[in-house]
């Protein structure tokens, strides 16, 4: 992708086209299996809930700060879905599947930016990553804006080089196509601050002497165009209902039971976690943090090695994945609150620098084509491994850098386990607990799913606040979640620490959830 007219970049041939089928079918298995082990987080209960309520034609309720498109596939899914399936499987389904076409995207986006060898390598990241695959298990709306992003990152890509070729209808198909995928990242997300990636990346390669030309009023049209997209996508945004409740939302008032968290661990300490909240806020590095201790160690160092690269060259490729991650990193760091499946947008970008880095390295080597073999091998044989041994579980992966394993209770808990084993916690509370007891639980709305799925409808659910949880006279489960420490509970958990637990619910083999029995009352004091 260079800065003068080139010609197409080649076609994969058969034993690329057949190793990247293999790399779509092994993302996609190990997205789909045993889809719903783990019980529903407390946003995920949320999608359900709506894409139920959208069957009847109710599309208000709770969960609108966020656009339809997702949970309308989900209503899809249920619709269609055999009455067998689990609800968690349902509900996470339309993001797992989205797997196989982001292989294929990044794969092409590759190809044309670095060439085939890293396209492929880099497919195989996307593919392979436990987290990738662990994040890509959970119905965030995070997962298809990843895939949409990507697509558009492609279409700036294409049209860029029908450019350079001297394509003028190749660049305005590429053109309505980018249009498109904008409008599906934000029919996916509102993340409104990523809406100037186009015209910075545009901006940047025009800089670097691109033939790329595109007038003030083509690009009023294509904005037009991704706003009629983005309209019809989530026509929801036009109730007057959705305003009121994104007004609300916004302010930071309460909204029925959604679980709230004013602050997020990340490496053992707490740190204050609300938009726009800038003193003593998560530190700006989190999104690297976590790309350099949650992909595997190879990826990481080559990721690292790569980025080096591309801040020294600055050719028109390494520009437009460096405006994709500036944009992005740049968001985060403006809206101040961060979670782990925010990483999810940029770790193409990631993938696509660490083939990158593969590539140039193998060309310092001697037998290049020896050395590169063996460094793909080393890639994806380490993400491979690692999803493997997690499953099914996966998003609790820790590379050697981060501290292994050991360190999933301290380094990003909150993102990790996601709400992880509260169903169990829920079944065994449900199975042995007293008449009309209570429970504390920082995910009430979730708790109070199960409980009633589990035949319990009389158990009362309290937050875990020193001023209400435990207060009645009557017994009362505490449900403590290691990725729930927050700075308005830690109280109430510092006081239950040294008693014995009545139920310990482990998750990959650690213990994610534990359940205290207290009488009523206890915290009365």
């Amino acid at each position: 992708m260079g800065g003068s007219a080139k010609p197409p970049v080649p076609t994969w041939g058969r034993w690329r086209t057949a190793a990247l089928v293999l790399l779509v079918v092994a993302g996609l298995t190990l997205r789909l299996w045993h889809l719903g082990a783990e019980g529903f987080a407390d946003d995920e209960v949320h999608k359900w809930l709506a894409a139920n309520r959208y069957l009847h034609g109710d599309f208000g309720g709770d969960d609108v700060e966020h656009p339809m498109l997702m949970k309308a596939l989900i209503a899809v899914v249920v619709r269609f879905a055999p009455g067998t399936a689990s609800p968690e499987a349902l509900t996470r389904l339309p993001n797992a599947l989205s797997g196989g076409p982001l292989v294929i995207a990044v794969a092409f986006l590759g190809r044309r930016l670095f060439g085939r060898e890293a396209g492929l390598l880099a497919a195989a990241v996307v593919a392979l990553s436990p987290a990738a695959v662990g994040y890509g298990r959970i119905a965030k709306e995070d997962v298809l804006l990843t895939l949409f992003t990507v697509l558009l990152v492609a279409c700036l890509a294409e049209a860029h080089a029908a450019a350079e070729e001297g394509s003028d209808r190749a660049q305005s198909r590429w053109e309505i196509a980018g249009a498109a995928a904008l409008a599906a990242m934000f029919a996916s997300k509102y993340l409104v601050f990523v809406f100037p990636l186009p015209l910075l990346a545009y901006g940047w390669l025009r800089a670097g002497g691109a033939r790329w030309e595109v007038p003030a009023r083509r690009w009023i049209a294509l904005t037009a165009v991704a706003a009629a997209l983005f309209l019809a996508l989530d026509w929801v945004v036009l109730l007057p209902s959705t305003w009121t409740y994104l007004r609300h939302y916004i302010a930071g008032d309460r909204l029925g039971d959604r679980a709230k968290s004013e602050s997020l661990l990340f490496m053992g300490t707490l740190y204050d976690n609300l938009g726009f909240h800038y003193r003593g806020g998560v530190p700006v590095w989190f999104h690297l943090a976590f790309a350099a201790f949650k992909l595997a160690a190879p990826t990481a160092v080559l990721a690292a090695l790569g980025l080096g690269i591309a801040l020294v060259r600055r050719t028109p490729a390494h520009r437009l994945i460096l405006t994709w991650l500036g944009v992005f990193l740049l968001t985060y760091a403006v809206m101040s609150a961060k979670y782990g499946r925010y990483f999810l947008p940029i770790l193409p970008a990631f993938a696509l620098l660490a083939a990158h880095g593969a590539v140039e390295l193998a060309g310092w080597l001697p037998r290049r084509s020896l050395a590169l073999a063996a460094l793909a091998v080393l890639v994806s044989g380490n993400e491979a491994a690692a999803s493997l041994l997690h499953l099914p579980h996966p998003r609790l992966y820790v590379n050697a850098l981060g501290g292994g394993d050991a360190a999933v209770e301290t380094l990003f808990p909150h993102c990790d386990y996601f709400d992880a084993g509260v169903r169990e916690a829920v079944a065994e509370i449900a199975r042995r607990a007293e008449p009309a007891a209570q429970i504390g639980s920082d995910t009430p709305w979730l708790t109070r799913y199960y409980a009633d799925r589990d035949g319990r409808s009389d158990l009362a659910i309290e937050r875990i606040l020193p001023s209400s949880v435990c207060r009645r006279d009557v017994p009362c489960y505490v449900i403590v979640q290691t990725g729930r420490r927050y700075w308005h509970n830690e109280a109430v958990l510092d006081r239950l620490a040294p008693l014995p637990t009545w139920t310990t619910v482990d998750v990959g083999g650690r213990p994610a959830v534990k359940v205290y029995r207290v009488e009523g009352g206890a915290f009365g004091g």
